[in-house]
């Protein structure tokens, strides 16, 4: 009998000592949460850690790609850290004066690393689907993955090889060819968000286009003046509108060696409105 009420009284005391315990432990972790919520420095502490980035979008109210800054999570490796920085370019910028380079709803497959310093980047088919052509939006599309991508892991790479479903694309919507893998082009960036001074950017030359596996036109024709190309036609990543621009009777055609008529125009891009009205 006496071992029964013992034996009892051990269970009893095992048990409060475990309930004792569990609600320690229940009122401890309100606390930090509580802590964490309340103190800036401990709420910053509890993120995962995070880095300082730099996308390129297409600047609204000048010819060229813009930077924007942004802070991504570090990834267990280059490679993840890469990926978190074109999800983020693919989410768009949430400022105004810029303009999305990569369609809404496209999807990252895969990223990696190839020899001599080559990024390979790999979207789904939305890339293309969605994608409103033009040579413009298209060079904006290919230079701002391009620009991204070596700009901030220059240690790593310096070219970039674009797939579309896992096959290296050729066009993005079928404007321009891809020849290459494609480097930064300097004549298609800005380092500031704000509007060029007078004389700006010097315009991309033929010449410029064709060089280190840069797009050239669809026709075998490189774009004639592309970053001097009025920003009334310039097509936004993401429109649906297909309204003629008036202004795309200005876009330069380059002349045709012994041949006296011109080549046929470029594809007109969507008006200007749309540019300024897509994704925020």
């Amino acid at each position: 009998m006496l071992k029964k009420i013992g034996l009892a009284v051990l269970i009893i005391a095992v048990s409060g000592a475990l309930v004792w315990n569990y609600q320690e432990a229940v009122l401890e972790f309100l606390e930090r949460g509580r802590d964490a919520a309340l103190d800036p420095a401990r709420r910053d502490a509890a993120r995962a850690p995070s880095v300082k980035k730099t996308l390129y979008f297409a600047g609204v109210e000048e010819d060229l790609l813009v930077p924007y800054p942004v802070e991504v999570e570090i990834g267990k490796n280059n490679v993840d850290t890469l990926r978190n920085v074109l999800e983020a370019l693919i989410a768009g910028p949430q400022g105004e004066g810029y303009a999305p380079v990569i369609p809404k709803g496209t999807k990252l497959r895969m990223t990696f690393p190839g020899p001599d310093g080559i990024a390979y980047v790999d979207f789904d088919e939305t890339l293309r689907d969605a994608h409103p052509g033009g040579v413009w939006a298209e060079l904006m599309t290919a230079y701002g993955v391009a620009g991204t991508v070596v700009r901030n892991f220059p240690d790593l790479f310096d070219r970039v090889v674009l797939l579309i479903g896992g096959q290296e694309a050729q066009s993005i919507a079928g404007s321009l060819a891809i020849t290459g893998p494609l480097r930064v082009r300097e004549e298609l960036m800005s380092e500031e968000a704000s509007a060029p001074e007078a004389g700006g950017s010097p315009p991309a030359t033929p010449n410029a286009a064709a060089e280190n596996g840069a797009p050239v036109a669809a026709t075998g024709q490189p774009p004639a003046n592309a970053v001097g190309v009025p920003k009334e036609t310039l097509p936004p990543v993401g429109s649906s509108c297909r309204r003629k621009s008036r202004a795309s009777a200005r876009w330069a055609r380059p002349e045709t060696p012994g041949k006296g008529a011109p080549p046929p125009n470029p594809p007109t891009p969507p008006c200007r409105g749309c540019w300024k009205g897509s994704r925020k």
